[in-house]
């Protein structure tokens, strides 16, 4: 699909203007450390945070069922929306390496548990923007889901991309997304180590991709997730038990174009066979 010489919006753009903040506190508020907690500021759909770690809003309540989990990504408020856009301030290069090559006219394109929407973020600023696009973005109900929304449709609008559509799906329990029509591109990028279960989510979009679809994956596993409670936090026990069967069916369904050394937590591209 064509793309054109743009000048990206700086990362903390977005931020800025949904929260009111400057460049400064973006980053401070979006930036990873131990025991900090950040007076995160409210926004017209959600309320601000302050006063907890992370892991003050993961116990504050038992999270003992998959709703509670769930809701635990709307319980932190905006922390993932900063936390996000920092996360991806020095990755747009490889957002533009892995997804480019790949997406042509009329394609339905997919980001799974995409929270902040970073890859589509930046695909959207270097598409023609005549050109014709299906997007479809995926998470749960939360607060940086819901920025994701405002972000892409603001692109949209803003440099009158006609032609592309975006499609929002809410993950809720029991339920994985139905797709208005078949996929041609599908990232799941540092997601799979926090649903539930991953071979639901893995066949759920093999059975809706069309043949020679792109899949663009990683699957984390944290050393100490095996060792823990079922949900003691948002990487969870059960994802990591079956990441080996996942893989395996990824193995058995696709063909592997790329990857990065072997690094099993790598970002690996598949093709559908």
């Amino acid at each position: 699909m064509t793309q054109i010489e743009v000048k990206l919006k700086h990362w903390y753009h977005d931020l800025c203007e949904y929260y009111n903040v400057t460049p400064e506190q973006a980053l401070e508020l979006g930036t990873r450390a131990t025991g900090r907690k950040p007076d995160l500021p409210g926004s017209t759909t959600c309320d601000p945070v302050s006063g907890m770690t992370h892991e003050d809003i993961w116990e504050s309540r038992d999270r003992k069922s998959l709703q509670d989990v769930f809701d635990f990504y709307k319980d932190q408020g905006a922390w993932s929306a900063f936390r996000q856009c920092v996360r991806h301030k020095d990755l747009t290069q490889l957002h533009l390496d892995l997804l480019t090559p790949f997406v042509g006219q009329n394609h339905h394109v997919c980001e799974y548990g995409s929270g902040a929407a970073p890859y589509m973020n930046t695909l959207m600023q270097v598409l023609d923007p005549s050109a014709s696009l299906d997007i479809s973005i995926t998470d749960v109900d939360c607060e940086h889901f819901t920025f994701a929304q405002w972000r892409l449709s603001k692109i949209k609008f803003d440099r009158n991309m006609e032609n592309v559509n975006i499609h929002s799906h809410e993950v809720v329990v029991d339920s994985l997304p139905k797709f208005h029509r078949n996929l041609d591109l599908v990232a799941i990028f540092e997601v799979l180590e926090h649903t539930p279960d991953p071979i639901a989510v893995i066949k759920n979009l093999h059975g809706q991709m069309n043949d020679g679809c792109v899949l663009i994956e990683n699957f984390i596993l944290a050393p100490d997730v095996l060792a823990g409670e079922e949900f003691e936090g948002p990487d969870l026990k059960s994802a990591a038990l079956m990441r080996d069967d996942y893989l395996g069916f990824v193995t058995d369904n696709f063909d592997l174009i790329a990857d990065q050394g072997g690094n099993p937590n790598a970002t690996r591209i598949w093709r559908k066979k």
